[in-house]
């Protein structure tokens, strides 16, 4: 089965500015690869139903939640993030999300596929005779 939307973690996350700052030394430029490599292996995979997050270089991790509608989507977006395109999706649905989009490429794209999920409550009237 085909996803209908996939979302890929953007790699400037990992430029913080402290390690652009102190990129001289070794120990923050190590960091930035090791960021970069696990966040080209993450993705999170939306279906109809439920969404399934892949991550992991060496040991590879899946996650599937359900996914059972959208109530409202946001994105917030540091400076750097508008320059680059990746930002946060903060995504409001039904019981608890525990699925990471944070530093997602295109939130754009994300956001306008999400609305396209959003649910309306539906309110039901009790008739007494």
């Amino acid at each position: 089965m085909t996803p209908l939307y996939v979302a890929k973690k953007s790699c400037l996350r990992a430029f913080t500015p402290l390690r652009i700052l102190f990129f001289w030394l070794i120990i923050p430029t190590i960091l930035i690869l090791i960021d970069i490599i696990q966040l080209k292996n993450e993705t999170v995979e939306f279906y109809e139903d439920h969404i399934l997050v892949k991550s992991g270089v060496l040991s590879k991790k899946q996650r599937r939640s359900v996914f059972s509608g959208v109530y409202s989507v946001s994105i917030d977006q540091s400076v750097f993030g508008r320059m680059f395109n990746y930002g946060d999706v903060r995504i409001d649905v039904p019981g608890k999300w525990d699925v990471n989009t944070d530093g997602i490429k295109d939130p754009d794209a994300l956001s306008h596929f999400l609305e396209g999920k959003i649910t309306t409550k539906r309110t039901v009237s009790i008739i007494r005779d």
